[in-house]
């Protein structure tokens, strides 16, 4: 049985035996490959993430990778943290094998966004303020799937799941970054003009795309 439900932070805790596992999994492949924490202490890997396995030497530092990319309490409490500390909204997808796919989005303004996901980059804050102004958004921070369930077709409700999240957090305009190509043709596949693309490196200072979603104000969503 398949089921497709919104949650407020409290209520998804339930479910976060069966989120960690998705994220995980999620994160370790295409095109992301965050399977284990860099040992280097210069940090090269991107983000301090390595592609290689736990316990395998590094050709290029020539340490090996002791820890997971994402621990499981790391990563609850980083959720909770999420549920805490601003206005946050999840999205689960469920079949009777597992979770197949989950997103979390929160609120806050576009200069608190840049402080907490581009803290090295301070040209975004700018940017980010002559993009997106001074009013709260909704901040796309995660969409993760777990194709070992459900290889294909994870963002066939994309357009749903962001209007619904939207509504659930009161705003208007949604806003995300990411380095995965489908995550940039479902948002004008969905919302058509409404979704503007900023292409990375070229529109936006960062290795990331960049793209705002501005909703209709009488949008609905309906599963």
């Amino acid at each position: 049985m398949n089921s497709n439900n919104f949650y407020k932070p409290l209520d998804v805790k339930d479910l976060y035996g069966e989120i960690i596992p998705t994220y995980q999994i999620a994160f370790a492949g295409d095109p992301w490959y965050e399977v284990s924490k860099c040992a280097d202490q210069l940090q090269r890997c991107a983000d301090g993430l390595s592609s290689l396995a736990v316990g395998t030497s590094c050709q290029l530092c020539g340490l090996c990778p002791v820890l997971p990319a994402y621990e499981n309490k790391e990563l609850e409490n980083h959720f909770n943290s999420l549920g805490s500390t601003r206005p946050t909204a999840w999205y689960v997808e469920q079949s009777d094998h597992g979770v197949n796919l989950a997103s979390v989005a929160w609120k806050a303004i576009p200069q608190d966004i840049a402080k907490e996901k581009y803290p090295d980059n301070t040209a975004i804050t700018q940017w980010l303020i002559d993009t997106l102004g001074y009013e709260e958004i909704m901040w796309l921070d995660e969409v993760f799937a777990n194709k070992t369930l459900k290889p294909k077709g994870n963002l066939q409700n994309f357009g749903k799941f962001v209007t619904g999240m939207a509504n659930m957090l009161d705003t208007r305009v949604i806003a995300y970054r990411t380095i995965e190509p489908r995550m940039v043709t479902v948002s004008k596949r969905d919302f058509g003009n409404a979704a503007r693309v900023y292409a990375r490196q070229i529109s936006i200072p960062d290795r990331r795309d960049f793209v705002v979603i501005t909703l209709k104000e009488d949008e609905e969503c309906a599963f």
